[in-house]
């Protein structure tokens, strides 16, 4: 018969096995339309950087790895101290992917960047211009990133995810506040 000790690591392995599981697809199956629901019903679109699903998938492998170690160190204050650092390098591994996004509504641009508790609001009105970078791969021509200047001297560079399929609508919000436009091919 099994006593109360082995049941308790069988059921922390169990649980680290299905963190490192979701370690891989929770963070665009889960994590993205958690802020897709919080986010202000206001939002034309949104998106979010590559480096939200990294964190939150490391944040979530840390978690498993708490678990492991729970179940697997004998010495008390090994076990306990690590499993709390690797718990808390976890917890913020995911709140990092959890606030981490951009939006646009009518009247701004709202962005969260990567590895950021607080957004930054921006008004159509406090960009100077955006410059599209486009590159040619394997014979396509494509954007590769975008580039915000704004009239405070912040620079914005985002490249990849749905920023690029929301340009159009920011390029147009932009110049209609008396913003510039410019694409720079890239060789």
């Amino acid at each position: 018969m099994y006593d109360l000790v082995d049941q308790k690591k069988i059921v922390y392995i169990a649980i680290a096995v299905i963190l490192l599981i979701s370690a891989l697809v929770a963070p665009v199956a889960v994590f993205y339309p958690i802020k897709a629901t919080f986010i202000t019903p206001d939002a034309l679109a949104i998106g979010t950087s590559p480096a939200s699903l990294l964190t939150g998938g490391i944040g979530l492998a840390l978690l498993a790895g708490a678990l492991i170690v729970l179940a697997t160190v004998e010495q008390k204050l090994k076990k306990y101290g690590t499993a709390l650092a690797l718990a808390v390098l976890g917890v913020l591994g995911l709140s990092f992917s959890l606030t981490d996004y951009y939006y646009i509504t009518s009247e701004q641009f709202v962005y969260n960047a990567p590895l950021a508790i607080t957004s930054d609001k921006y008004d159509w009105t406090d960009f100077e211009k955006i410059e599209e970078r486009i590159i040619k791969e394997n014979g396509v021509t494509k954007v590769d990133s975008i580039v915000f200047y704004l009239n405070n001297g912040t620079v914005i560079d985002m490249s990849g995810g749905s920023i690029l399929t929301m340009s159009g609508s920011i390029i147009n919000n932009v110049q209609r506040s008396g913003g510039s436009h410019e694409r720079i091919r890239e060789e």
